[in-house]
């Protein structure tokens, strides 16, 4: 970037010194003079450039140190999250219909497994997985009720943490299948879950209260 700036203020300065011909107004000697400057110019630190330092524009590629990630950490959620959980799901589901009254209903009433994020110490996102039904339920089915991340913790690996941690909890309690829907509409989840090994399994129409379609996708523990 610098030698570009270099070499396109060298050209502006020949072109100007150039045009003026061999009879300046101070004659050869004067253009003598102002060949001289021309050359101390180029060896001048540009604009934005101080002696010692880097150019502005290289600062903002190489000199700026990188932005570190915050660190994620995962814990089982506590009553206290319920809050959380509430407010979250109407900013994530509330299209879909009243889930900011279910889904802290359901964690509370201890339906199944719920974990969150933390980004920091801020929560960050939380993901619910329902009961078995039955010990002697053979397949082992469980479906993934809701998973969700705070709009200012995407894109920082929290979905992916949280879809990690979920599945390993259904291994240990020896899921064989996992389910979930999700709206059809929804890619950027479909493409979290197929990223864990979800495939599309069918379509049920109407599923959600205000009446969207769902996918349903499963995956298979192995």
């Amino acid at each position: 970037m610098t030698t570009l700036f270099f070499n396109f203020r060298s050209s502006i300065l020949n072109l100007q010194f150039n045009s003026m011909g061999t009879s300046g107004r101070f004659g050869e000697y004067g253009e003598q003079k102002r060949a001289d400057r021309l050359r101390q110019a180029r060896n001048r630190p540009s604009i934005g450039t101080s002696v010692g330092k880097r150019p502005a524009s290289d600062a903002l590629h190489r000199g700026k140190r990188p932005i570190r990630k915050a660190r994620i950490d995962i814990r089982p959620a506590e009553v206290s999250d319920a809050v959380f959980i509430q407010s979250l799901s109407r900013k994530a589901f509330r299209q879909y219909g009243p889930y900011e009254d279910l889904l802290p209903n359901w964690f509370l009433s201890g339906i199944g497994a719920t974990v969150v994020a933390v980004v920091g110490k801020r929560v960050a996102g939380y993901v619910m997985l329902e009961r078995i039904g039955g010990e002697a339920a053979s397949p082992r089915v469980s479906e993934l009720l809701a998973i969700a991340v705070e709009p200012w913790a995407r894109n920082r690996g929290v979905g992916d943490r949280l879809m990690g941690e979920i599945i390993r909890k259904a291994e240990e309690r020896f899921v064989e299948r996992l389910v979930l829907h999700t709206a059809v509409d929804n890619l950027t989840g479909q493409a979290l879950f197929r990223k864990h090994g979800f495939v599309v399994y069918g379509i049920e129409k109407g599923f959600y209260p205000e009446g969207q379609d769902a996918l349903v996708m499963q995956r298979n523990t192995e």
